[in-house]
């Protein structure tokens, strides 16, 4: 019986889809082959019309310790089954042959080309030729540079010496308000200088006289000065004092030490913490923070309240943030928490604290809130907001002395006006009792408070 399927294309797909063990596919035949040589050979020479039946196992009598040895056979190709021939309906599609002991079948319609023996024999003899062996290319000499001089013979006779110290104190007679004036204190460099010779070049092009170098120095000068004049009389002057009783906007303390000193910013006058605004170093000349940095022109909004002042840092969606609005929030992230930087997270928040109204502001939506500390208390405030009124919060280290390779654990407590915890009403008893000996008893401070909160909401 031929088989009705290609045997080399079976079992290439069987080796696919299957581990061994593989049985044969024929329904009457069930042996099984633990390799796929095996059942290949057993499809191509077994006879399946005409099975032999399994030749009985003949007992070895031999002795133990005897060993035979192997008579030699014959070639095995003489010894193994006839192949089985194609069908008659095969025969009129495929032309089957064997090449090294494997059987291929070609369709008959298939065009074959034809390389006579020489071509043949030249064509191997150019595939046997030894690759050529590629060399690394020289790497050029590196000649070292030499140095070329020569001597001047008079040198010393054309040096001039320094001019003769005159016995008499060098005075300094201070310019007129005149001279002050008409001084240019501005000077060009080599991108002005680039600048200038575009422009030069387009006036020229339209019949216009060319800028001079002096006259643009003159232009540049007047500029400057008069823009800071102008700055200075509307109140926005860029040049910052330093304010020696000013306090961290983002912890609102005005202790510092020489490891976390107190930064101001160059432009806005932001008081900050090292550690407080993630800067690590203290930096040398001029300071911004990140706002003023990289937008300086434009007013940024914060994404957790609605208060625009304040220590801002930027978000992983290109937002801006409060730092005391990260640091408070639960959900919230730093990426960096060396630079503080960029705030994350901030899809983590839930929509409940996304729709809380702040007791401050009275604004809803506006915002995530936090709420009071105090158990069953739920009133709630944006931090920023609970910052201006005045409200008690804290924030401290837990779980101090543990192991220090263990990371550490932040307890934040934030209480509303109303159970702020009575020692802080005490101390600020105290400290009002220097200023104003009538304001001694706690229901008067918490008055005091609610007219801070009251006076927040109106600003």
């Amino acid at each position: 019986m031929g088989l009705d399927f290609d045997v080399f294309e079976f079992c290439k797909k069987l080796r696919q889809n299957r581990p061994p063990p593989y049985q044969c596919p024929l329904e009457k035949c069930d042996k099984v082959y633990k390799s796929l040589c095996g059942l290949q050979y057993h499809l191509v020479n077994y006879d399946h019309d005409n099975p032999t039946p399994a030749t009985p196992t003949v007992a070895n009598n031999r002795k133990k310790g005897r060993i035979r040895a192997a008579v030699p056979t014959g070639d095995i190709a003489l010894q193994s089954p006839p192949k089985e021939a194609l069908t008659f309906a095969e025969a009129q599609k495929v032309v089957q042959f064997e090449i090294d002991g494997k059987i291929s079948r070609i369709p008959i319609d298939q065009p074959l080309p034809i390389m006579s023996l020489e071509e043949w024999e030249k064509k191997n003899a150019e595939l046997e030729k030894p690759l050529p062996v590629v060399e690394p290319p020289v790497e050029p000499h590196v000649k070292l540079p030499e140095a070329s001089f020569k001597l001047i013979p008079d040198y010393n006779e054309r040096v001039c010496d320094a001019p003769p110290r005159p016995n008499a104190y060098i005075r300094f007679i201070e310019k007129s308000a005149e001279e002050l004036d008409g001084e240019v204190e501005y000077d060009v460099d080599e991108e002005d200088t680039a600048w200038l010779a575009i422009i030069n070049k387009n006036r020229a092009k339209q019949g216009l006289p060319a800028v001079s170098v002096d006259t643009l120095e003159l232009l540049m000068d007047r500029l400057e000065k008069e823009s800071y004049f102008q700055a200075t009389q509307s109140g926005q002057q860029t040049a910052a004092t330093v304010d020696e009783d000013a306090v961290c906007c983002i912890c609102m303390d005005g202790e510092c030490q020489n490891t976390n000193v107190i930064l101001f910013c160059d432009m806005c006058n932001l008081a900050v913490h090292q550690d407080c605004y993630g800067v690590p170093y203290i930096p040398e000349g001029q300071w911004l923070c990140r706002r003023c940095l990289q937008s300086p022109s434009r007013l940024v909004n914060c994404m957790l309240c609605p208060n625009t002042g304040g220590a801002f840092k930027q978000t992983d969606q290109g937002s801006w943030a409060h730092v005391v609005c990260a640091l408070w929030i639960p959900e919230v992230r730093f990426a960096n928490t060396v630079f503080l930087e960029p705030i994350d997270s901030i899809e983590m928040i839930p929509a409940a604290r996304w729709k809380l109204q702040c007791m401050v502001c009275k604004q809803r939506g506006a915002g995530a809130c936090i709420q009071c500390h105090k158990s069953n208390c739920y009133s709630a405030f944006h931090v920023t907001c609970a910052q201006q009124a005045g409200l008690y919060m804290k924030m401290e280290a837990a779980g101090a002395g543990r192991d220090p390779s263990q990371p550490v654990q932040v307890a934040k407590m934030a209480y509303c006006d109303a159970h702020t915890p009575a020692h802080v009403l005490q101390e600020r008893r105290a400290q009002d009792s220097e200023t104003d000996s009538k304001s001694n008893d706690l229901s008067a401070i918490r008055q005091k408070g609610r007219d801070k909160i009251k006076q927040v909401t109106i600003d």
